[in-house]
């Protein structure tokens, strides 16, 4: 068997290749059942896991949205400065014709161009910092927010809420008293 690479190899054909199962003896063969053994699967490294892959997944997907919007504004970059490239057989005395389209929808077009490439930028960074701080669905992240809010959204400070009570009575009492000092000084006008 040949081998074609950096350098041309001939495999030995005296030796079983890797390829060819070998032959057990058939007498062995007769007395066990014939089990077809799978070898355990060895455990998925943290980065090929399913749960990172599905984050990375986000990732690649922003990463090729950003790509193709990229790639659609370089084109139409790149259309409307050929429009205004004078044609090979044109006299050099005369103006270069401005485009043949209205100035607001040029604006309109940069617009959606903007916000595509944003938007992929904005998924790709979504999907980085998912995989990045290991969040795979919203419960996730709900999980990660309440650990640093603490149980149960937090204790209330009792003593705090009494203070802004007596606050707020004391803010609505002058507010009606100013209001009732009021009421008859128009009365006698």
């Amino acid at each position: 068997m040949w081998s074609f690479g950096t350098t041309m190899t001939m495999a030995d054909d005296k030796e079983p290749s890797p390829t060819t199962p070998v032959q057990a003896p058939a007498a062995s063969q007769s007395s066990q059942p014939a089990q077809a053994t799978i070898p355990p699967r060895e455990p998925l490294s943290p980065i090929l896991s399913q749960r990172s892959l599905k984050q990375l997944g986000l990732f690649f997907a922003g990463a090729g949205f950003l790509s193709l919007s990229t790639l659609i504004t370089r084109r139409a970059v790149a259309r409307k400065h050929m429009m205004t490239v004078p044609k090979f057989y044109s006299q050099s005395n005369r103006t270069v014709n401005k485009m043949q389209s209205d100035s607001s929808l040029i604006a309109l077009e940069a617009l959606n161009l903007a916000t595509l490439n944003v938007f992929g930028f904005g998924i790709m960074a979504t999907g980085g910092l998912a995989w990045a701080f290991d969040i795979s669905s919203v419960d996730d992240l709900r999980r990660m927010a309440r650990r640093h809010i603490g149980p149960e959204g937090g204790q209330t400070d009792e003593e705090a809420e009494r203070q802004i009570e007596e606050w707020v009575a004391k803010v609505l009492l002058r507010k009606d008293q100013k209001d009732q000092e009021a009421k008859p000084s128009k009365t006698d006008d």
